[in-house]
């Protein structure tokens, strides 16, 4: 009878052991929320701007300004470094006496992103192509674009960040530079 006894008691505690086993492996850990790298895990992104420029050209008036607007795809390559191929066209600039000038340049720029922990995020570029100038009395000019680029970002989602930035161009042309300011606001899709 002891022996009886003696299993049974042994078999409730191994009973009450492998409970409490099996109720240890049914514990999930909580996943850690997916970075901002998971969410735009390709690096791939689409850009459009829209805004203001001043241009700076002895062939214009002093006061000579047009709307912009320009687009672009790039890359983040990480956190800190991305590049983007992008296309930027400044409209009918008032050059004086009747004439208008349109400006466009594609230019290659490259990115830092400043690496702070805040809600807007300063980044700074800089770019080189090619730019052209449509204008009127034999003004048409093209050649060899640099550009100068700074600005903060809000990312509105994983997905989505709004960009406002400055942008200087400068296009080296037969006769003269040709040079504009400008401020844009717009959106990056990252994908």
């Amino acid at each position: 009878m002891k022996e009886w006894k003696a299993i049974v008691i042994g078999a409730a505690g191994l009973l009450a052991t492998a409970g409490a086993a099996v109720a240890a492996d049914a514990y999930t850990p909580v996943p850690a929320p997916p970075t901002e790298a998971a969410y735009a895990a390709s690096g791939f992104y689409l850009r459009g701007d829209a805004g203001w420029s001043w241009l700076d050209w002895s062939a214009a008036e002093d006061d000579a300004n047009a709307p912009i607007a320009g687009g672009g795809v790039g890359y983040q390559w990480g956190p800190m470094f991305r590049t983007d191929l992008r296309f930027d066209y400044g409209f009918n600039y008032d050059l004086g006496a009747g004439e208008e000038a349109s400006i466009g340049t594609a230019t290659v720029n490259a990115y830092i992103d400043m690496p702070i922990d805040f809600v807007l995020k300063p980044y700074v570029g800089a770019g080189v192509g090619y730019g052209f100038v449509d204008a009127g009395s034999g003004l048409d000019q093209d050649g060899l674009a640099a550009a100068l680029t700074g600005g903060v970002t809000f990312d509105v989602s994983q997905g989505v960040a709004v960009d406002v930035g400055y942008r200087f161009r400068n296009i080296f042309g037969e006769d003269d530079d040709i040079q504009d300011h400008a401020v844009t606001g717009g959106l990056r899709f990252k994908f």
